[in-house]
């Protein structure tokens, strides 16, 4: 019996499962079951109560439950998404040719590629960038965020996933992540990188391939000319994306 294949998609800073409704319901068109969990990071709560650590253990826990039931996941990654799914899955590795169930795949698109002990700040050099402003209850807000993360979606549709975001932490922005070793030195990384996106731009997403391809390290490389919410103005792209990855084909 063929191992089950489904799609983890762990979700950006600031971001519901909702908002990715667009993707998980194209994903399970194509016979892919799709998962998409709220990040502890991601409560709403304010001051925050949660950081980077408790997100990566919260991933870990759902891998683990999958790889023993013998899926094969591909996690894909949005933004803070690929602080998480680095630091969590090295130790869930598995070939597709494999009947043990694990991680075949990492899908970012995007997304932050930290190595170890990198913060997300860190990535950004050090600091973050001026559109993300710190408020004294330790969130971050984001100056125009409509302009940053929705640039290539319709204005209702735009009003409606920035009305939906929760409050996000500024500190744990800082965290360094915590793992022996980073999850793209095992397991195969696809990078999909959004052009226009005004929240990180292109550049820094190159740039973050290229660190990792200058390590020996084999990445496939999409583009889309999308914002930083593809998951809303070009879902079928990542789809298709998604379906050929999957399938092994070159």
């Amino acid at each position: 019996m063929a191992n089950e294949k489904a799609v983890l998609i762990i979700t950006g800073a600031w971001h519901l499962p909702e908002h990715y409704h667009k993707l998980t319901s194209g994903l399970e068109a194509r016979g892919l079951r799709a998962i998409c969990p709220r990040l502890p990071t991601n409560n709403g709560v304010v001051p925050p109560n949660s950081t980077i650590h408790d997100d990566v253990q919260f991933i870990k826990d759902i891998v683990a439950k999958e790889a023993a039931a013998g899926t094969h996941l591909a996690v894909m990654g949005h933004s803070w998404g690929g602080m998480i799914s680095n630091a969590s899955l090295a130790e869930f590795a598995v070939d597709r040719n494999s009947d043990k169930g694990g991680v075949t795949d990492i899908i970012l698109f995007c997304a932050f590629i930290p190595s170890e002990g990198d913060s997300l700040a860190g990535l950004f050099g050090g600091e973050l960038p001026p559109w993300l402003v710190p408020q004294p209850d330790d969130t971050v807000i984001w100056v125009d965020p409509i302009a940053r993360l929705y640039n290539d979606v319709s204005p209702e549709e735009a009003k409606w996933a920035n009305e939906l975001c929760v409050p996000f932490g500024h500190k744990v922005q800082y965290m360094p992540i915590k793992c022996e070793r980073i999850a793209w030195r095992d397991i195969p990384l696809t990078y999909i990188t959004c052009e226009d996106d005004q929240a990180i731009p292109a550049a820094v997403q190159d740039g973050m391939v290229d660190k990792v391809e200058q390590q020996g390290i084999k990445v496939r490389k999409y583009r889309l000319p999308a914002s930083h919410s593809p998951f809303l103005s070009m879902p079928e792209k990542l789809v298709d994306i998604v379906v050929e990855v999957t399938s092994g084909s070159e």
